[in-house]
């Protein structure tokens, strides 16, 4: 599946496509491929993938990718009918960009944004991702990231998403390599990925990128967009179907798009056949926050010293950091009338989740998926006090606008405890 740079430049590529748009689309998505990175050979796939499934059902749609992969400059393309046009040519324009700078990001957007007038717009952002987790913070969390040993065991196999080693850690979304430098990396902090992305222009943003479908990521997210797709582990570095989905990003069938990736990937056999994904309707975040808050008040001195052994949990780290939301409720055992009032909200925030029942089936690390609700959450237990990690997680909007996290602490001046 994956198509060399050869292979790429034998599709029909304009040197610079010069022709505005003079009517008003359907709907433009822009797919922002960040993969100066070990995933540039599938980004080069993946590229050839949506081209190949754009019909004449589309043709009042526009399909832009910004793409940057390694040892090629970046460079803008329109998708469409079998061809590849150059939009603009960011070597030509001798311009040094790091795809991880959210002011890239942010003027990729607003360049796309002005020069397609559309009804609409989706955004996929394509490459590796960590949730909320600091970079800073990666060396505690995950130090010890497995790599999937295939049924053979006999090491690692080219094929996850986030193949990352310590030397190589990722914050939140995109990683590109800086070659000479130290660090050898440049990544975007979640704060970073906020300010980037304007609020009131897209319809959908989708993530292609390991372990974005955390609550703190979409909630930080809320304002950005109506519908957000996601994934609470791992992909598979193929990343999504496009040669199935593309027509379906274009058409606004999001829906659709969710299940024919999990449809392709729960065809494959061994630890291939993994996939887990959920799409979000962000209006209801903030009932969601409120249920979640109302229920979690009552146990904030109890969270800290919980037993999160049996917490469904979706990540390989060392240090667990993501676990399902709805089991961690679930757990907690709250009053009936709340955790109902809670999963009725789950309810409408999330239209459709699913997942295969392992990740990584087969291999020394897999891990059984005995339910998906379709966000995942951080559990600030006491011994993530010491380095840091649950205070870096008060920072996050989620915990700033639940509560949780936030331990009791007396009154200075009678004793009372406080909010």
């Amino acid at each position: 599946m994956v198509l060399c740079l050869t292979a790429l430049a034998c599709l029909t590529i304009s040197c610079l496509e010069t022709d505005k748009a003079d009517r008003t689309l359907t709907r433009t998505v822009l797919v922002y491929i960040a993969g100066d990175n070990n995933l540039s050979n599938m980004a080069n796939s993946n590229i050839y993938s949506m081209n190949g499934n754009i019909s004449n059902g589309t043709d009042n749609t526009k399909l832009i990718a910004f793409v940057d992969r390694k040892d090629v400059p970046p460079t803008l393309l329109h998708i469409h009918d079998g061809y590849i046009d150059t939009i603009f040519d960011y070597n030509r324009e001798k311009q040094e960009l790091d795809t991880s700078d959210p002011m890239v990001l942010r003027d990729v957007i607003e360049y796309v944004h002005n020069r397609y007038k559309s009804e609409s717009y989706g955004l996929v952002l394509w490459s590796h991702g960590t949730g909320w987790i600091p970079t800073s913070q990666l060396h505690f969390v995950g130090p010890n990231m497995k790599y999937v040993q295939g049924r053979d065991g006999d090491g690692f196999k080219e094929g996850l998403r986030d193949p990352f080693a310590p030397f190589q850690e990722t914050k939140a979304f995109t990683w590109e390599d800086r070659k000479g430098q130290k660090p050898a990396y440049s990544c975007m902090d979640l704060d970073e990925l906020v300010e980037a992305i304007p609020e009131g222009i897209f319809d959908f943003i989708a993530f292609d990128a390991c372990y974005m479908g955390c609550t703190e990521v979409i909630y930080a997210l809320r304002n950005k967009a109506d519908y957000i797709i996601s994934s609470c582990y791992e992909i598979v570095s193929y990343g999504f179907p496009y040669h199935i989905v593309t027509h379906d990003y274009l058409s606004g069938n999001l829906m659709k798009v969710c299940r024919e990736f999990f449809v392709y990937y729960n065809s494959m056999t061994g630890w291939e056949r993994m996939a887990g994904v959920s799409l979000v309707k962000t209006s209801e975040l903030d009932s969601l926050a409120r249920c979640f808050s109302k229920i979690v008040s009552g146990y904030r001195d109890t969270i800290p010293v919980m037993n999160v052994d049996d917490i469904q949990v979706f990540d390989r780290f060392k240090n667990h950091v993501m676990y399902d939301l709805e089991d961690f409720v679930d757990k907690l055992e709250p009053d009936k009338e709340d955790l109902t009032e809670f999963r009725l909200q789950m309810e409408r925030c999330v239209p459709y989740k699913i997942s295969t029942p392992y990740i990584f089936q087969g291999d020394r690390e897999q891990i059984k998926v005995n339910t998906y609700c379709g966000l995942s959450i951080y559990i600030p237990i006491s011994k993530y006090d010491s380095c840091g990690l649950n205070d870096d997680y008060r920072k996050t909007d989620w915990s700033r606008d639940t509560g949780f996290g936030v331990r009791n602490e007396p009154n200075e001046d009678n004793g009372n405890e406080i909010q």
